[in-house]
């Protein structure tokens, strides 16, 4: 008797991978090295690893205004999909940040792990999100209070792993 192994299928059918080819890699690394760069929280740091390897799919980057409203006011990113809370990637300061120019991801140890093509910076509202998304704004919870640590600029864009965590 032969073991039949079945798979499920990704959402929608193609699972996101937005890891750079290795033969890519090493002139990226070194572009890297001029770029303004940006320190991933643990948080951000594991959600780069399942946006990378297609956990998040459809996601292909950290969410977007419009992906990011969708998500918190109906549980569906911009294009009707399901999801059910946004991905995000947040900071305090805009000093060398701006949408058309590129930034290094790096985990807590300086380790360069990603760009990001800036393609928009957005504000958003800790206590909404936190009573839309969670159901409270109670320090309690422990996202909830953790999202008071986050910046309150979210970034989205292109983005290109380069290492995994």
């Amino acid at each position: 008797m032969t073991e039949q192994t079945i798979l499920v299928s990704p959402y929608k059918g193609n699972l996101v991978d937005l890891t750079v080819p290795l033969d890519e890699r090493r002139e990226l690394f070194a572009y890297a090295s001029g770029l303004p760069s940006i320190q991933l929280t643990q948080r951000e740091t594991c959600d780069l690893e399942m946006l990378a390897t297609g956990a998040f799919s459809p996601l292909r980057g950290f969410m977007n205004e419009a992906d990011h409203a969708n998500v918190v006011n109906e549980m569906r990113l911009a294009d009707g999909s399901i999801f059910p809370i946004p991905i995000t990637l947040s900071v305090n300061d805009l000093t060398n940040i701006a949408v058309g120019k590129p930034a290094a991801l790096r985990d807590a140890k300086n380790d360069l792990l990603a760009l990001l093509e800036i393609e928009e910076i957005y504000e958003w509202n800790r206590e909404l999100i936190a009573s839309a998304v969670f159901g409270t704004n109670d320090l309690r919870h422990p996202l909830v209070s953790e999202m008071y640590r986050w910046g309150i600029y979210n970034l989205a864009g292109e983005l290109r792993v380069l290492k995994l965590p």
